[in-house]
């Protein structure tokens, strides 16, 4: 969710959140750090941290319950109300991350929910940058790069799209699982608005999305027979 305390001071602009919102993944709350080590004592950079990232994934949570009510939404209205609450959730969840970052720098979880929270905000560059710097601090942090993905696909850029895809198939083929459900909603919306591209190339790049779904079908089928055979 959507860093570094140093500080950036990313910009969030009031877009409409990427095609292909998912649940957030990677990370997790973090033991420790609800409390000062002693009764009247100052906490520690390490507690500090600790407690805005669980307070920052908290925020995350609330954010995609209202990503998926405003999904839900009978009516145009109650939709962009709860895509507003998502969006000051969201918002609230980057200030927490960046509050933890600004702590421990090294925090690479924290880093990448602030990509994750700035690519729901519309803000895919500095998505970009934080990624970059979770992946600089754990260089094979594997949410990191299917997060980075789908942002790379919020700016058109597929070439990029497709070189995270083919990382993770390496692995971690349910994380490019999803980065494949995120193509082809992405195909599925350029297909509608093709913001700029050439139509042959969004063609293009949904055939590939295509013979790569079918190549993972067929070695997960392969692996299931490699598996029943030596029972």
């Amino acid at each position: 969710m959507r860093v570094s305390r140093g500080i950036l001071g990313f910009t969030v602009t009031l877009i409409i959140a990427p095609v292909g919102i998912g649940f957030a993944h990677g990370g997790g709350s973090m033991s420790g750090g609800t409390t000062g080590s002693m009764a009247g004592s100052p906490s520690s950079p390490e507690d500090m941290a600790k407690r805005a990232y669980n307070s920052g994934v908290g925020s995350l949570k609330k954010a995609q319950e209202y990503d998926s009510d405003a999904a839900k939404a009978a009516n145009p209205q109650k939709s962009a109300k709860a895509l507003d609450k998502a969006h000051q959730y969201y918002s609230k969840a980057l200030e927490q991350f960046i509050d933890a970052v600004s702590q421990q720098p090294k925090m690479y979880q924290a880093w990448n929910y602030i990509g994750f929270a700035n690519r729901h905000l519309g803000s895919y560059d500095a998505a970009l940058s934080a990624y970059a710097k979770a992946l600089e601090l754990n260089p094979t942090y594997p949410e990191a790069i299917e997060y980075r993905g789908e942002a790379y696909l919020g700016l058109n850029k597929i070439d990029d799209a497709k070189e995270a895809y083919m990382t993770l198939f390496r692995e971690s083929r349910s994380l490019a699982g999803e980065l494949m459900t995120a193509m082809r909603r992405w195909s599925d919306a350029r297909r509608i608005d093709a913001q700029g591209l050439a139509p042959e190339d969004v063609e293009a790049f949904s055939k590939w999305v295509d013979e790569r779904a079918g190549i993972a079908a067929q070695t997960a089928s392969l692996a299931v027979g490699a598996q029943a055979t030596w029972k």
